[in-house]
């Protein structure tokens, strides 16, 4: 049984704190160290070594001696969004299998110097996704089979219950979107539609290869009073225009977190030439009723007040949602990452690689381009 050595990049406060527990537990890998840049601020550094210590591991703040290691086979990559592209590059160069967080990077420059680099190497790269959820993977099954004829269009939805909403003033309209944001990732939130629209990008790439050609996206909405204050988007609706005249919808973004029952309503809906199917992530489900207390919205985390990360919601008193109980009780990303090993063991291609992931997630920053200038945008984007 190979033992592949994993470096860490990204610490407490970003989803490394889940891929640093699943890494640890797959018995095909051990964690070796943690890592990042060295002229990194002082918070980043500071979240970085309590993640190192959390998993009794060293931390490393030079990125290069990290990488020159020997020890170090995989790269479990989840820096600030911003450094998505620099960071990823250097590790594929490096010759490192490297797991990306979700979305790949923030600038289309950032997007090809991932795919660039991988172009160039021999490494395995993958982009975390739910595309193994079992629902995914019915609906992918659906249109393979052929079951509903010729596909003619998709609609994907995704909105996670986290934060409190509701508490904007009255009356408040985002009137004006960022063209090409520079900024991503926020103490109180991140921009949302940018975050959880690629998980249905993934799942679109799953349903059809058929190359994306244009976007219209709005975001002119908000739910969240930190969004106000940040001028970020809680969520984005986009309509996109696929070659073959393949058309598709494509919502994702957060609401609050008395907004929903469970963890957020995630649906496919299929069209084709024989009829219609829906597939979504909260069926089959138990439904429980009885004298136990309903989950309450919980305190707000003073680092943390949208409620994103595990470690801030472990340090508050959380009446969980007990109300539907779904019958698949899986952990999606237990799952993808047991799938990027399986791909290094035999020398396979992913199914979301960098290049796949690259123009899915140029997708939705053409969905910011066309919010704010309010017209169709055409894909690939204009390089300088």
């Amino acid at each position: 049984m190979s033992k592949y050595g994993v470096l860490l990049i990204g610490g407490m406060r970003t989803h490394q704190e889940n891929h640093a527990e699943i890494f640890a537990a797959n018995p095909h890998c051990r964690l070796v160290a943690a890592a990042d840049e060295s002229n990194i601020p002082a918070w980043i550094s500071k979240l970085n070594e309590d993640l190192a210590m959390v998993h009794g591991i060293p931390y490393i703040p030079d990125l290069d001696k990290a990488l020159a290691r020997d020890d170090i086979d995989i790269v479990s990559a989840t820096p600030q969004v911003e450094r998505r592209g620099r960071i990823g590059a250097r590790c594929i160069e490096a010759g490192k299998h490297v797991y990306f967080d979700k979305p790949l990077a923030g600038t289309v420059e950032d997007l090809d110097l991932i795919v660039n680099a991988a172009n160039s190497s021999k490494v395995i790269t993958q982009m975390f996704c739910q595309n193994l959820s079992p629902w995914v993977r019915d609906a992918e099954k659906t249109v393979v089979d052929g079951e509903i004829g010729d596909l003619k269009a998709i609609h994907i939805e995704g909105l996670f219950s986290k934060g409190r909403a509701g508490s904007i003033p009255p009356g408040t309209i985002r009137s004006k979107e960022t063209e090409h944001p520079q900024q991503y990732t926020f103490i109180e939130g991140k921009r949302e539609m940018f975050d959880v629209t690629i998980y249905s990008m993934a799942m679109l790439r799953a349903l059809t290869s058929h190359k994306i050609e244009s976007v219209y996206c709005q975001t002119s909405n908000y739910f969240h009073a930190e969004h106000v204050e940040m001028d970020v988007e809680d969520f984005g609706a986009m309509a996109l225009t696929l070659e073959g005249g393949l058309t598709a919808t494509v919502i994702g973004g957060r609401f609050g977190w008395m907004s929903h029952p469970g963890n957020g309503p995630q649906r496919i809906v299929l069209i084709g030439t024989h009829g219609r199917m829906t597939f979504d992530n909260s069926r089959p489900r138990i439904e429980v009723y009885n004298d136990e207390p309903d989950s309450q919205m919980p305190p707000t985390h003073p680092l943390d007040p949208s409620g994103m990360w595990s470690s801030t919601l472990a340090e508050l008193s959380i009446t969980p949602k007990q109300r539907w109980v779904s019958l698949d009780q899986s952990n999606v990303m237990a799952q993808d990452i047991s799938a990027f090993i399986d791909c290094i063991e035999s020398n396979k291609s992913p199914a979301i690689t960098a290049q796949v992931a690259a123009p899915l997630t140029e997708a939705i920053l053409g969905g910011y381009v066309s919010a704010s200038r309010g017209e169709v945008v055409q894909l690939p984007l204009p390089r300088q």
